[in-house]
């Protein structure tokens, strides 16, 4: 009945669509069920297909029941007509089903033990707890003799056990950690190699597998095994009965004593019981990247539950690939990082029966399993030294392994597991499973109400709709705030006040992620109450350990597909380019590879997203609340809860590229309440992607780092280390923070621009006492181009007073490099690393800069590691190089020796550490020039592109300037009456178009013309704008200047007019019979009627006042795109008002260049002479240009500017040719920003002269108080005639 029940169920399940299937599954775990019947959990039948579908259908609600939910959910779906197909098929299938039925209830009726199914499943599991336990209980069908020689044995095997057990545990100083009290602790500690007592097997063993040395199976202390107890062996001879059980008994009959030492296996799971859950997740992670078979069923020691420890299995992963057929075709399936306990596989069990087999079952899978000699399983009973191992008595041991040539044959024997549906068969046989305790189920309930909310939407509207505060708006807040310091986009803004308006929109940002706070979504609501909820913080680690597992599970498999057409588009784009293609489909290609990372970013999603939603709800209240809640309180508490028990915890944003400064700052503060305000030594891990720094960190530190399939290690993570006891007098520091980052050079593949990458590298370096840096084989050329900019940065923030020091790391070093190889490549890594410091520090205009190590300390000799290859062959089934495993344990001590050697000084307190994390991004985010470009190459072909622009922008604005002085002259004395716009824009195109040509001859015949090549538009547009600004410029003064023209003449046409009427007027006043004096408002008022009356109608209706240019704005943006390249140039412009008067600096302000000795006294008085003249003729010339421009009368422009500043280049660089000095950037512009200052004052009053000139309005209200005087005048002098 059964096979025909399954046979119906696949048929209709292979019926339902795709889309339809997963929609079955959803409503599978959302449907009513009978009182009884529970749901199938979702990862059970999440990757299930209809085979397996159909199977667990029938587990799991049992033949009758299994149709009728099968019907309700096929409704549910709107999938009726298959419903009712299935009732059809299963009443069809009822009459030929009776048949069969009969006969097997008549086997039934004549079976002579007349037991049920059920009775008979339990009795069988019964009978598997015995052979596991290796004892057996009394049983109706067995005689008394069997039972009382079955007893006799098991009684005394018992005993052994119990016996055995606690001497082992005393032996290897276990006995405070037994049971399940081992807890992982992460530390920072270095223990030798080899054990010195057996009492340091245990740490040794945990040494060794923390940094995948294989070796550890083979590690026995053998030092006194004169004075350990001798062990009852015993050895089986007697013949093999027929039960069934007594396969499995073990029987005395013979005894011998020998000396022994402890089994490697018996050191493994001697820990193994003492540890608690997290511990033993960690061991048998560990063991398996060993590529060690790990336990599945494990009998306690002392009380002989059978226990499987599926917990414990969570965290293995597992890499494989699948041949798949579609139609004829055959397409490989790649899986890769998977969690192994969710996937269904094919398993082939290996059981030996007996002790007769002369041939080892561990050397027969080992045989089988791999070509090289690493053994997946351990030979438990060596008979070479009669070393017997206690604890594996009954214990199941799996290993995964995926061969090809079994494939088919293994799809063929059945449906696959998972060891999920394991689990479910081992509840029914008794065994106790780990996740069933309380902790974890509590755990994974909460879990799954936060699943049940994300598997509602959508993957990749998840972060819009339920983690809105750092999506838009905190990317949003992290725009505004980077402008707040490189001013970008300020347009025709003071700086103040641009800057009080970012401050604006910053608020406003935060009062939206405030309302979204106050009103917070289900899912943010049920992270809140699971995690303050839990007093414990291992609960805490329970709960987002399943949850991140979960969230790994919904993740994986649209990642997969995303990433893989990623790829697809990347490479079609790479080719295109390559190609120097301008087809449509190039764009269409760049489009969509654009949107599909877009899509990546919105569906990576785990627990790092939770918790930053948790930082961005505290910054939200910090800014935006009057209030200081219990909410706000407890969530930096939270984090550094999370971070003390070694959870990683984000320190700079991966997806905004930032550091959420708050909250950073919050969590610190927490972290140093709990533990003390400790001394922290920063280790920071930089490197390309996949080039193995997660691996390493993992190896050295049991940091666990590994990623689901699909996703990378975004931004900055730091771990928090706890020293061991033995080294913190020695090392002076007593934890240490690691700090995790993201591949460099990952910039194609997630759509990050290059300045991002920049700041990341220059921010983890400048945070660390010791930077690891990653490189994957021999070349250094794919990380030089970050390290230069790092250089560059480093030389600019000089005031951060920082000194970092790193470490090379080159791994898959395949051949061994001997010491003349070694002292060759030293020296010219030393000559690669000094001239790009060299190239820095002349650009930068740093003396006494030679050396990489000037800037970041480095000694070639001993800070250059080589790794081998991790795998000892081809991955997936290879184990570790034990190579890797000792270069591993050499890196540790160096990085520890290191440690110690540093100043105490130089290793910061927590608290220290928080306002170093702050002062370095302030300065980061404050440096808007170096992060923009590749490496020191770019950045120096763009200083001289930019030179040479500059230059050809002044002579754009210098033939602009003479132009406009002609013009002026021409209007001034009437030859020119009215302008037209093409006629000046005629005069500037021609030479325009000669600076064009020029442009585009350095694009093509410049040395570094491929590097500016995609710069070239925008000079391009820049150059056109700058013409089009300058025509409307001068057609503006040109119109201004006519106007004022034709003013001045009807004016002066007028004025006689004027001048008789206020004379006549006052003539009349002083004939009136009854004059009386007029004070001056009556004058005044007498005044205006008439000025009104004869003047008024001089203006046109269409003339006002024209609003003329503000030159404080003019000028800060001037120097701020004259000085763009100069550090923290906004500070240095926002505040030029409160600076002294300029003076000269000779240490900042003069430089000697490398190449030239050192000279004496005399020499340096009289270069001293020469910078003092070459600054007096600056300031003379400058003020011979000012006044110039008075002279002419020509008003304001902001070319002015532009050519003091062009005046202070030209001399200073004309100072520095022929001696050994040169004037440094910062003299040029502490100079400016002294002599502009004054310009500028000149500047203003010209603009108001000029205005009052030429404006009609101006000019008429200049001339009414002049006449209002005279006519005052005359009437006082007509007064005293009379």
């Amino acid at each position: 009945m059964e096979s025909t029940l399954k046979a119906c169920l696949l048929h209709i399940l292979e019926d339902l669509l795709e889309e339809e299937l997963v929609k079955f599954k959803f409503q599978l775990t959302n449907i009513a069920l009978a009182e009884g019947y529970n749901h199938m959990p979702w990862g059970t039948i999440q990757q299930a297909n209809p085979v397996i579908l159909a199977d667990l259908l029938i587990q799991y609600y049992g033949e009758e029941y299994s149709k009728t939910v099968t019907q309700e959910v096929l409704k549910a779906i709107n999938q009726r007509n298959l419903a009712e197909k299935l009732c059809q098929a299963m009443e069809k299938s009822g009459s030929s089903t009776e048949k069969v039925a009969k006969e097997t209830n008549k086997r039934k009726q004549e079976n002579k033990a007349g037991l049920d199914e059920d009775k008979w499943q339990l009795t069988m599991s019964k009978r598997f707890k015995n052979i596991f336990q290796t004892k057996s209980k009394k049983t109706p069908n067995e005689t008394a003799s069997s039972h009382r020689d079955t007893q006799l044995v098991n009684n005394k095997e018992e005993t052994i056990q119990n016996q055995h057990f606690p001497d082992l545990i005393k032996r290897l100083n276990l006995e405070s950690y037994y049971p399940k009290k081992m807890t992982k602790v992460y530390k920072t500690f270095l223990h030798g190699t080899q054990p010195r007592t057996e009492e340091e097997l245990p740490l040794c063993f945990l040494e060794k597998l923390l940094v995948l040395d294989c070796h550890l199976r083979y590690q026995v202390y053998r030092g006194n095994i004169d004075r350990i107890p001798t062990v009852s062996q015993t050895l089986r001879t007697t013949e093999i009965e027929k039960s069934f059980e007594d396969f499995f008994i073990v029987k005395e009959t013979q005894s011998t004593t020998v000396p022994t030492c402890i089994h490697p296996m018996d050191i493994q799971m001697a820990i193994f019981h003492c540890a608690d859950h997290f511990t033993r997740q960690y061991i048998l992670t560990k063991l398996s990247i060993c590529q060690f078979a790990l336990p599945l069923l494990v009998p306690n020691p002392c009380n002989f539950q059978i226990e499987f420890p599926l917990w414990s299995l969570r965290q293995i992963r597992r890499s494989w690939r699948e041949v798949e057929k579609i139609g004829w075709e055959k397409k490989i399936r790649s899986y890769n990082n998977q969690l192994i306990s969710w996937q269904p596989i094919h398993t082939v069990s290996f059981i030996k029966i007996g002790n007769y087999a002369s041939t080892s079952k561990s050397q027969i899978l080992n045989s089988l399993l791999s070509k090289s000699k690493h053994d997946h399983f351990f030979l438990h009973h060596s008979r070479e030294d009669n070393n017997r191992c206690l604890l594996v008595d009954g214990m199941v041991e799996i290993c995964w392994f995926c061969p090809a040539t079994l494939a088919e044959l293994l799809k063929k024997s059945g449906s696959p597991y998972s060891l999920s549906n394991w689990a479910n068969m081992a509840r029914k046989y008794e065994f106790i499973i780990d996740e069933d305790q309380r902790d974890c189920q509590e755990a994974g309930k909460k879990a799954n109400i936060l699943m049940d909310i994300l598997r509602k939407v959508k993957l990749s509207e998840i972060k819009g709709k339920l983690l809105p505060l750092q999506g838009g708006l905190w990317r949003d807040w992290c725009k505004k705030d980077k402008e707040l310091h490189q001013l970008q986009e300020k347009g025709n803004k003071s700086i103040e006040q641009y800057k009080n308006e970012i401050e604006k929109e910053k608020l406003k940002i935060r009062c939206e992620q405030y309302h979204k706070v106050i009103n917070l979504n289900d899912l943010m609501k049920s992270l809140l109450e699971s995690l303050q909820s839990h007093l414990e913080t291992h609960t805490e680690l329970y709960f987002l350990q399943v949850l991140s597992m979960s969230m790994d599970q919904l993740t994986t498999t649209e990642l997969e597909k995303l990433h893989q057409r990623h790829s697809s588009l990347l490479a079609q784009v790479r080719t295109e380019k390559q190609k120097q293609s301008k087809r449509d489909s190039l764009r269409c290609w760049e489009a969509e590879l654009e949107a599909v990372s877009k899509e990546i970013s919105d569906s990576t999603l785990g627990i790092e997203h939770l918790l930053r939603e948790l930082g961005q709800i505290y910054e939200a209240l910090e800014e935006a609340s009057s209030q200081t809640n219990t909410l706000f309180l407890s969530l930096p508490q939270m984090a550094a809860d999370l971070m003390i028990s070694g959870a990683p915890i984000e320190l700079m944003d991966g997806d905004a590229s930032y550091v959420p400064l708050r909250w950073v700052a919050a969590v610190f503060d927490k972290v140093s309440e709990k533990l003390g305000d400790k001394r922290v030594f920063v280790l920071s891990v930089l490197g390309l992607q996949n080039s193995g720094k997660s691996t390493l960190l993992n190896a050295m530190f049991g940091l666990q780092l590994s990623l689901s399939a699909g996703r990378h290690t975004r931004g900055a993570y730091m771990h928090l280390l706890k020293v061991d006891e033995m080294l913190r007098e020695q090392l002076g520091f007593d934890f240490m923070l690691v700090v995790d980052t993201e591949g460099l050079q990952v910039s194609e593949l997630m759509n990050k621009a290059q300045n991002e990458e920049n700041e990341l590298a220059t921010f983890v370096i400048g945070l660390g006492n010791l930077t690891l840096i990653n490189i994957l084989g021999k070349d250094l050329s794919e990380i030089q181009d970050i390290l230069q900019i790092a250089l560059h940065a480093f030389l600019r923030m000089k005031q951060l007073n920082i000194s970092p020091r790193c470490l090379f790391v080159h791994h898959n070093i395949e051949e061994i490099i001997d010491t003349d190889q070694s002292t060759e490549r030293q020296r010219w890594l030393q000559e690669i690393l000094d001239e790009m410091t060299i190239a820095a520090a002349k650009h930068e205009q740093c003396s006494g800069v030679c050396h990489f190590s000037d800037v970041i300390k480095f000694d070639v000799k001993n800070h250059i590691y080589y790794f081998a290859h991790l795998w000892e062959g081809s991955p997936p089934m290879a184990p570790p190089n034990p190579c890797y495993s000792h270069n591993v344990q050499e890196l540790k001590s160096r990085i520890l020796k290191h440690a110690k050697e540093e100043s105490r000084g130089s290793i910061l307190k927590i608290s220290e550490l928080k306002v170093r994390v702050r002062d370095l991004w302030k300065a980061l985010v404050n440096e808007n020039f170096i992060f923009r470009f590749k490496n020191t190459r770019e950045v120096m072909a763009m200083n001289k592109l930019e030179t040479v622009y500059r230059s050809w922008t002044w002579e754009l604005r210098s033939h602009v300037l003479d132009l406009q002085n002609q013009l002026t002259n021409q209007i001034q004395k009437g030859e020119v009456k009215e302008i037209k716009g093409s006629s000046i824009e005629n005069q500037v195109v021609q030479k325009h178009e000669a600076i064009k040509q020029e442009l585009e001859r350095y694009f093509r015949e410049d040395r570094d013309r491929n590097i500016l090549s995609q710069r070239k538009g925008i000079f391009k547009d820049d150059l056109k704008n700058l013409k089009e600004d300058l025509i409307v410029e001068t057609m503006r003064k040109c119109e201004a200047l006519i106007s004022g023209k034709k003013i001045q003449d009807l004016f002066k046409e007028q004025r006689v007019k004027l001048e008789h009427k206020l004379l006549e007027k006052i003539r009349g006043m002083a004939k009136s019979p009854c004059r009386k004096e007029l004070h001056d408002k009556e004058l005044r008022d007498m005044f205006n009627k008439i000025w009104s009356e004869n003047i008024s109608i001089l203006l046109l209706p269409t003339l006002a006042s024209a609003e003329g240019p503000d030159i404080d704005i003019e000028l800060e943006n001037v120097l701020l795109e004259h000085f763009k390249q100069h550090p923290n140039i906004v500070n240095k412009i926002q505040y030029r008002g409160t600076k002294k008067t300029f003076s000269i600096n000779y240490s900042k302000h003069v430089i000697t260049p490398q190449e030239f000795p050192v000279y004496g006294p005399s020499e340096e008085e009289f270069e001293k002479d020469i910078i003092k003249k070459t600054t007096a003729q600056i300031v003379k010339l400058v003020q011979d240009i000012i006044h110039k421009r008075e002279q002419q009368n020509e008003g304001y422009s902001s070319s002015y500017f532009h050519e003091i500043l062009q005046v202070i280049h030209t001399e200073a660089e004309a100072a520095s040719q022929g001696v050994r000095f040169m004037l440094t950037n910062r003299f040029k512009l502490e100079l400016a920003l002294e002599l502009l200052k004054e310009a500028a004052n000149h500047f203003k009053k010209m603009c108001i002269a000029f205005k009052t000139a030429n404006n009609p309005v101006l000019y008429l209200e200049s001339k009414r108080e002049e006449f209002f005087t005279n006519f005052k005048l005359a009437y006082k002098n007509f007064q005293n005639t009379d």
